[in-house]
């Protein structure tokens, strides 16, 4: 769609930019001329603005929320990132655990006797390839050998995480 220029339009616009009243003519004219119309709303929408008071306090610096944007990307971007690290510490958790369990059933016999002939006289059923028959002990066995677990565990975690910042 093309516009063509009004041949009116250096007066009509001069007239709004001057501010004086519309007459009857002018007004006649920017209802029925589309072009003279959008120009002198725009004028006059400028002219609002220009009019408008100052905030009440002062703007930030620009530079300041440029440097702010950035930061918030390289957080997000850090963030995305590092999401899968997150969630792997959950998984060597898993894995940490179910390896202890499978050492524990592994290895209770030779774990059992290892305890008997360090406590002969309170773990004497442990000598056996049975679990034992009093469940406290038990209970004992699995969240000492499990604090152990988990202490190794933090060790290799911290050793890691100090090699690889």
């Amino acid at each position: 769609m093309l516009h063509r220029a009004c041949a009116l339009q250096p007066d009509i616009l001069s007239a709004v930019v001057a501010g004086r009243e519309r007459d009857a003519l002018v007004a006649a004219h920017l209802a029925a001329c589309p072009s003279c119309r959008e120009q002198a709303d725009a004028i006059s929408w400028m002219r609002r603005l220009a009019d408008a008071p100052e905030p009440s306090h002062p703007l930030p610096d620009p530079g300041v929320i440029w440097w702010k944007a950035q930061l918030l990307r390289r957080w997000q971007a850090e963030r995305v990132a590092s999401a899968p690290i997150e969630r792997m510490h959950w998984v060597e958790l898993a894995a940490g655990f179910a390896t202890l369990a499978v050492f524990l059933v592994w290895q209770w016999r030779g774990l059992s006797t290892l305890v008997a002939r360090a406590i002969p006289a309170g773990l004497s059923a442990l000598s056996t390839a049975a679990p034992p028959s009093n469940p406290l002990v038990l209970v004992l066995i699995l969240c000492g050998t499990a604090t152990v677990g988990a202490m190794v565990l933090a060790g290799l975690h911290r050793m890691l995480s100090r090699n690889h910042p």
